[in-house]
């Protein structure tokens, strides 16, 4: 019996995107400022610091951008199996409740309809099995 140890390596990497760009984060940066005019003074003793030049962007691993790539170049051909990656990785809650209504609301956003569970579960293992070939095309074009 062989182990599957580049299925183990996909499974991680997914999960690891799934934590890099969970859904439910994606309200993390948004928010108000922290000091106001007052404080920022205080700080610096009366002194007005000088004026920050922009807004420094938001920062991704390397790894799991390039799983997001994958899933956008998926999403362009079948939208339904992107939106249930998304949601069974990203998502919150059990993986066959809460991720399958995260993935159902995913996919009304795009306009598409809803689907079973158990379609929502042969989507995300044939979305899985595409990562892996791509994946697997990376690793043997380097």
């Amino acid at each position: 019996m062989q182990v599957d140890t580049f299925g183990a390596y996909v499974r991680a990497e997914l999960e690891h995107w799934g934590r890099e760009f969970a859904l439910h984060r994606d309200m993390d940066y948004l928010g108000h400022h922290s000091k106001n005019v007052l404080q920022v003074l205080i700080e610096h003793k009366g002194d007005m610091p000088g004026r920050a030049q922009g807004y420094k962007p938001l920062e991704s691993d390397i790894r799991a951008q390039m799983i997001e790539d994958i899933v956008a170049c998926i999403s362009r051909d079948n939208a339904a199996m992107a939106c249930s990656l998304r949601a069974y990785y990203c998502g919150q809650g059990r993986k066959k409740v809460e991720r399958f209504e995260t993935a159902v609301m995913l996919m009304a956003n795009f306009g598409h309809r809803a689907v079973s569970s158990r379609q929502y579960l042969n989507l995300v293992e044939l979305g899985f099995q595409r990562v892996r070939g791509r994946l697997e095309g990376i690793s043997l074009a380097a």
